[in-house]
């Protein structure tokens, strides 16, 4: 069920280029522009191996950092450290090689994203191709914690490919995924699968190496601290979580007062209590975090200027400081420069819920569950509850926001979108039970604090918040 007099969606957009003009704009241009360039080459092989090509040197340009440097460091330095075996062609067509050596390339460039880890170089992983050897030998041989290798197999059309996460230390896996796709459309499913796989190894590697340092006796090292950190932050949110990360940033910049990263973590946990839980702290509390937040950000941007992350807690401050153009901006540049970050979808999908665009939003999302299909970030559900509900979408608003409680009952937007959509339904019951609900999880809860355009947001947002929003929330038994 569509409501046709919600706000107006962009006629001139082009939903394959993604939302708003701009830098992320440009960028999308530039790679269309390279695409269509490589199509031209003959053979499917050249495209892939062009695509990889360019998004390794726009890795490189964008952080300054590539993996070849990243092998300088001994391996035995980080937790985080991996090798991508040379994925296996078991198609019984020697031709297809070409698609087993791709995938084997592109995801350890992808790798080079995950912060501080160590990625062995692609060339010395290719030294063990067509080798049988386990992973116990491998770790011991590269100095890595962890081995990922896979296989690629064929029927007619259909391509399947496998993917294995193993710990070199007992030879256990810790994760595993099969893809399926069509031959004729490779390109399309390599991104997936090196995406997919990225995202998850990634939040596995991230889960080991917190619980071995959590272990250790002695008194933790800043990048213990900092580890266990973003372990949690792979938990469901909640202010109490929170607070404890912020205790391990605090620790951390104690120990190492000019650690970028730990100061762009601690800047992440303290807006994320002001925006998320801000109902549950004191008002002058919540502007304190925010400012010392933005603080952090600003010096964390004179000492790592290519750090992409600033850009989520930029973001959030401005669009609490009724600067809708600045979050709209700093959410487009932190989805340039990190296009396979599901988070940052989510902020430009936000940016386009105000501008009157929800459908747009939801075909980003979407694109953002693609990226992390088994493990898709609580906010984009929520993300994607509240776009179904601007649409006037009922029964998607219903969907999305059941599945983002089921994610996390402690983010309780979600019952409010929830209540809502059952009374635009006449389900009055259900309503009122959500509501119930709601105030028993949030009791501070008040529409006047909830969504409520600023001066600076898109005059398309302020009708609907009006005419359809606020109607809604009465109807449904929101307080005011």
């Amino acid at each position: 069920m569509t409501d046709s007099t919600t706000p107006t969606e962009a006629s001139q957009s082009d939903p394959e280029n993604g939302p708003g003009t701009g830098r992320f704009a440009r960028f999308l241009g530039k790679f269309k522009h390279v695409k269509g360039a490589i199509v031209a080459l003959a053979g499917v092989g050249a495209v892939l191996s062009g695509l990889i090509g360019y998004w390794t040197t726009y890795q490189t340009v964008q952080k300054g950092v590539s993996t070849s440097s990243a092998a300088s460091a001994p391996a035995n330095l980080s937790a985080l450290s991996i090798l991508v075996l040379p994925f296996s062609n078991q198609t019984g067509d020697p031709q297809k090689a070409y698609i087993a050596d791709a995938l084997s390339t592109s995801i350890t460039s992808d790798l080079s994203r995950i912060r501080d880890a160590f990625i062995i170089p692609t060339a010395t992983a290719f030294t063990y191709k067509d080798k049988a050897v386990s992973v116990q030998q491998v770790g011991k041989d590269a100095g890595v914690r962890f081995v990922l290798q896979g296989s690629v197999l064929s029927s007619g059309e259909t391509v399947r490919i496998s993917a294995q996460l193993a710990d070199t230390q007992t030879g256990a896996q810790l994760w595993s995924e099969t893809f399926a796709g069509e031959l004729t459309n490779l390109f399309a499913l390599q991104d997936k699968v090196t995406a997919a796989v990225v995202n998850s190894i990634g939040r596995e590697m991230v889960v080991v190496a917190a619980r071995e340092s959590e272990m250790r006796r002695s008194s933790p090292k800043a990048t213990d601290l900092m580890l266990r950190a973003r372990a949690l932050n792979l938990q469901p949110q909640s202010l109490k979580n929170h607070l404890q990360t912020e205790d391990w940033y605090r620790q951390a910049l104690a120990l190492e007062p000019n650690n970028s990263d730990a100061m762009l973590g601690l800047a992440r946990s303290l807006t994320m209590q002001a925006f998320n839980f801000g109902r549950q702290l004191a008002p002058d509390e919540i502007e304190k975090k925010f400012a010392e937040g933005h603080g952090a950000i600003l010096k964390v941007q004179e000492l790592d200027r290519d750090n992409p992350g600033v850009y989520g807690s930029m973001a959030l401050y401005a669009l609490t400081h009724d600067d809708f153009p600045g979050y709209r901006r700093a959410s487009e540049t932190w989805l340039a420069l990190e296009p396979k970050n599901p988070i940052a979808y989510n902020y430009v999908a936000a940016a386009l819920v105000q501008s009157g665009e929800p459908k747009r939003a939801i075909q980003l999302l979407t694109q953002a569950i693609d990226l992390d299909p088994k493990h898709p970030p609580e906010l984009v559900t929520l993300g994607m509850a509240r776009a179904h509900f601007t649409l006037g979408d009922s029964e998607g608003a219903i969907e999305w926001s059941q599945r983002a409680l089921e994610a996390n009952r402690k983010l309780t937007d979600s019952y409010a979108y929830l209540a809502m959509a059952y009374a635009l339904k006449d389900d009055e019951a259900r309503a009122r039970a959500t509501v119930a609900d709601l105030l028993r999880a949030d009791p501070n809860f008040r529409l006047t604090q909830f969504k409520r355009p600023q001066p600076s947001w898109p005059a398309a947002y302020k009708e609907w918040f009006e005419k359809k929003y606020l109607p809604a929330a009465r109807k449904a038994g929101l307080p005011e």
